[in-house]
Formats: structure tokens, C-alpha cells, sequence
């Protein structure tokens, strides 16, 4: 008997290490590994499933032997059940990527400001969950970083999305728990210093000018920062010093060599995205409940973006779009050139859709905008007169727009746009913008939002798109008539509120 106690200890203590290293996800990724069934049991039990593997170290070390099965077949786990990813049962992020690395555990928690440098290339695989510690102070909150040269790649899938999410427990987290994932690039910008070489560089916000893994610029706009796709940041935006904080994606000076997919950002402090510079395009984008701007560029940013939802959430937020090119040199080069196509903006009682300033041009057709009580939109120059840039390099057409406020055009809005009256200038019939239909959009819910629009005939007939899905000839990010469950946004994104 007393060796027959003897190996059930030791299957059950076999048992134990292979389910300890079986998968954790973030509790809002419903796709995590169950814990493996127990193998035949000495006393004769039911024969269950073998148990699993280890996962590979994050240094590339051997993975870990299977788990053995349980006593009686009594103590197999029960698949399908994911373990939550949390701060307890995370792999701590405490130093820089300084060479080639994969996370391929899990669950991780970022214990600093980790940068990515020494032109390394991170990887990080499908359905893993990454936490910043929320208890970090000011000035070094955890972040992500490619420093320039270095690249980030994280490629989820629809039932295995990338997590990046604060590491208090669900129910607590809230905007600011920490700091963001930022790209930092070698394509142009229009702001800084100019360095040997002949281009302009500076830090990006929130890192110190001393700290040269901060810094972005240069002269190669088709550099590549990485590749992100099927990938969520949530509760991101805190200060990393004084007033100097990350967005939820933040990409400066990145290059058009650059993937960035299916991503959302919910619940950021500051921005959901913002471009400094560059020349990255995007598509299939999500920016949900951000506290300030939804998209944010300048610097001289001239990328694309086809399929972009922005929804402000009720008691937060400031603008939709906040564009600009250069505040204290409104014509310097590159200029701020967007395009953008097949947009969906939601706003609330307070927000303004768009501030397009400081010399920014931009090409922006398809839109769907409803809901922005707080003000539709406005441009505004002190150098360059928006009167000589609109139609021709600054324009909104085509676009579907709701149950916003009316334009201003008060002596106050007078002296920052030279005189530009916007209502004249958006509702002129060339521009194709309509103001009276409803496009019906199925549920503007913050927790669990439908963007489909239900009135086709108020969508579709639009611009054809110049680049990317060129199908795509409907006002705003969805065709109308796709069941939700067929939306791009099913399956992998998430809504919570804390």
C-alpha cells in the first residue's frame, strides 16, 4: 500500500506540473486552452486524456514534458475552461529585448518601459496575453517600445487575439493602469532636430530627450517597424512623465514597409492612435471609448487608412480626428497628407468630430458621422489659408452625416481659420456630403456596439476607393446589410468597461 501511495503522489505530482504550464489567456479572450484530461488511473479508474506539454522557455529552451495522468482518471482538467491571465501567474517582463526573441508563454507582465533595441525583432504569438503593472510610478510606467531600427511583431488571429491589457484584476482596470505599445521608425518627419545625415529626429512624448532608444526619424519612409494584426490594447495612456503620456498606439516615423491590422484600442487616457510623421497605412481599425482624440496626426504623416471606426463614449473625449501638420511652421515639409477611406465616427453630447489645423491636407471619403453634438468640424490655419488648400489638397466628401451640430462660423472661429466657412465649403453639392439621412447604424452601445448601417440607401452609391478594397463604395467602415456576426469586428474584439 505504501508504494501504491507512493505512485499516486507521483502521477498526481506529474499531473500537477504539466496543467501549472497549461495556457492562460486575458480574461476577455475566449479562446484559452483547457487543462488536459488524467490518464488511466491506478485504481482502475476511467483512462482520460494525456496530459499536456510545457510551454518553451521565452529564451528558447526546451519544452516541458507532458503532464502524466490522474489517480482513478479523477483528476483530469476540463477542457475548454481558460485560466485567466494575472499579475500572479504572468511571466515579468524586467529587462530590454536586445536580441531576436519569442513570448510564446501565455501570459506576460511588463515590469518597466521595455524597449525592443539593438535592431531586434520580437515575436509574439497568437492568443497571448501581455499585462503593464499598474503600480508603477510616474516616469516609469510600463510600456512597449521599438526603438528605431527594432521591430515588433504580433500576429494574433480572430480566435487568438494579441491582448495588451492593464494587470489589475477585471473589474478594476481603468485608463492610465499603464502606458501603451509605440513603434518608433526611420521614415521622414517634419519636426526636430536635424542630425549628420541630413534629417530631422526627436523622442517620442514621455521619454527623455537623454534617451536615445526614444527617438524616431530619419530618410527611409519604406522602413518597416513590424507587423501587428488581430491585436487589442486596452486601459493604456498613462504618464511615463509629467504631463507626457503614451497613446494606445502610438507610431512615429514609421515607414510604409509597416503591417498594422485589425487593431483596437479601448479605454486609452489620451489618444487611441496617433502618427507622428511617416508614412504607415492601416485598415480594419477600432478605437473605442479613447479619453482625448480618436485619431491623432501631424509631423508630416502621408499614410492610408481604409476601414476605421472612432466611437467617443459618453463622458470622455475630445475630438474624433485631431489633424495637424506643424503647429509653429504650418507649411513645412513633408505636409500632412492622409487618405482615408470608408470611416465610421459615433460621437456624444460633447465631442466635436473633426479639428483639421495647422496646415494639415488630407484626402477623406465615405464617412459615416453621426451623434457629435459638441460640433461637426472645424479647420483652422494661421499661416496656410484654408481657403487655399480646400478643395484641392484638404477635402471631406462623399460622406453620410447625422444628427450633429451645426458648423460654427462665429467671429471667435473667424480669427483662427482666415474667414474659412466651413458650412459653405462641406455642404457645397460638389463635395456629395448629405445631412438629412439617417444611416441607421444597428446599436451605438459602448459594451456592445452594432456599427452596421441599416438604411442601405443612405450608404451606398459613394466614392469609389483609391486604394485597398476598392469594392468598397458604401459610406463608412461596414456594408450595409452584413449580420453582425459577419462585421470585421466579430470575434476578436472586446468592450469592457473596467
Amino acid at each position: 500500500m505504501i508504494a501504491g501511495r507512493n505512485a499516486k503522489r507521483a502521477i498526481v505530482a506529474a499531473m500537477l506540473t504539466g496543467s501549472l504550464l497549461a495556457a492562460c489567456s486575458d480574461d476577455d479572450n475566449k479562446t484559452g486552452v483547457g487543462g488536459a484530461g488524467g490518464a488511466a488511473g491506478v485504481d482502475g479508474g476511467t483512462a482520460g486524456t494525456g496530459g499536456a506539454g510545457g510551454m518553451a522557455e521565452v529564451d528558447g529552451g526546451t519544452a516541458g514534458t507532458g503532464g502524466t495522468g490522474g489517480v482513478g482518471g479523477g483528476m483530469g482538467g476540463t477542457g475548454g475552461t481558460p485560466m485567466a491571465c494575472t499579475a500572479a501567474n504572468a511571466m515579468n517582463i524586467t529587462a530590454d529585448v536586445a536580441a531576436d526573441t519569442t513570448w510564446s508563454a501565455p501570459c506576460y507582465q511588463l515590469k518597466k518601459q521595455v524597449f525592443i533595441a539593438n535592431n531586434a525583432t520580437l515575436t509574439i504569438a497568437a492568443g497571448t496575453t501581455i499585462l503593464g503593472d499598474p503600480s508603477l510610478p510616474v516616469g516609469n510606467k510600463a510600456a512597449l517600445i521599438a526603438a528605431r531600427g527594432s521591430k515588433l511583431v504580433a500576429v494574433g488571429t480572430r480566435d487568438k487575439p494579441i491582448v495588451f491589457t492593464s494587470g489589475n484584476p477585471r473589474g478594476t482596470r481603468t485608463s492610465k493602469d499603464w502606458g501603451g505599445v509605440a513603434l518608433l521608425g526611420a521614415a521622414k518627419v517634419n519636426s526636430g532636430t536635424m542630425v549628420a545625415g541630413g534629417f530631422l529626429e526627436r523622442n517620442i512624448e514621455g521619454i527623455p530627450q537623454t534617451e536615445p532608444k526614444g527617438k524616431y526619424g530619419g530618410i527611409d519612409d519604406a522602413s518597416n517597424c513590424g507587423r501587428l494584426e488581430y491585436v487589442r490594447i486596452e486601459f493604456a495612456g498613462a504618464e511615463l512623465s509629467p504631463n507626457q503620456e503614451l497613446n494606445g498606439l502610438t507610431m512615429g516615423a514609421c515607414g510604409s514597409g509597416t503591417q498594422v491590422r485589425y487593431i483596437q484600442v479601448h479605454r486609452g487616457s489620451d489618444d487611441g492612435v496617433e502618427m507622428f510623421g511617416g508614412t504607415a497605412s492601416m485598415d480594419h481599425i477600432l478605437i473605442t471609448g479613447d479619453e482625448d482624440d480618436g485619431l491623432d496626426w501631424d509631423e508630416g504623416w502621408t499614410g492610408k487608412v481604409q476601414f476605421l471606426v472612432v466611437h467617443k463614449f459618453v463622458g470622455a473625449g475630445d475630438n474624433g480626428f485631431e489633424a495637424d501638420n506643424f503647429g509653429t511652421k504650418e507649411d513645412a515639409t513633408p505636409i500632412s497628407n492622409p487618405t482615408l477611406f470608408n470611416v465610421t465616427m459615433v460621437g456624444t453630447p460633447t465631442t466635436r468630430a473633426m479639428l483639421l489645423r495647422e496646415g494639415t491636407y488630407g484626402t477623406m471619403r465615405n464617412f459615416v458621422v453621426v451623434d457629435f453634438k459638441g460640433g461637426l468640424i472645424d479647420v483652422e490655419g494661421l499661416m496656410v489659408d484654408p481657403k487655399a488648400i480646400w478643395p484641392g489638397s484638404l477635402s471631406v466628401e462623399n460622406g453620410v452625416f447625422f444628427n450633429n451640430a451645426d458648423f460654427l462660423d462665429t467671429a471667435a472661429e473667424n480669427m483662427k481659420d482666415m474667414n474659412f466657412n466651413e458650412k459653405t465649403a462641406f455642404e457645397d453639392p460638389a463635395r456629395k456630403n448629405t445631412f438629412t439621412a439617417n444611416p441607421m447604424l444597428g446599436s451605438t452601445s459602448a459594451t456592445a456596439p452594432n456599427y452596421v448601417p441599416g438604411n442601405a440607401a443612405a450608404v451606398m452609391g459613394k466614392g469609389t476607393p483609391t486604394f485597398g478594397d476598392t469594392a468598397a463604395t458604401y459610406a463608412g467602415a461596414f456594408a450595409p446589410g452584413t449580420a453582425a456576426a459577419m462585421a470585421w469586428t466579430s470575434g476578436w474584439t472586446a468592450y469592457p468597461e473596467n
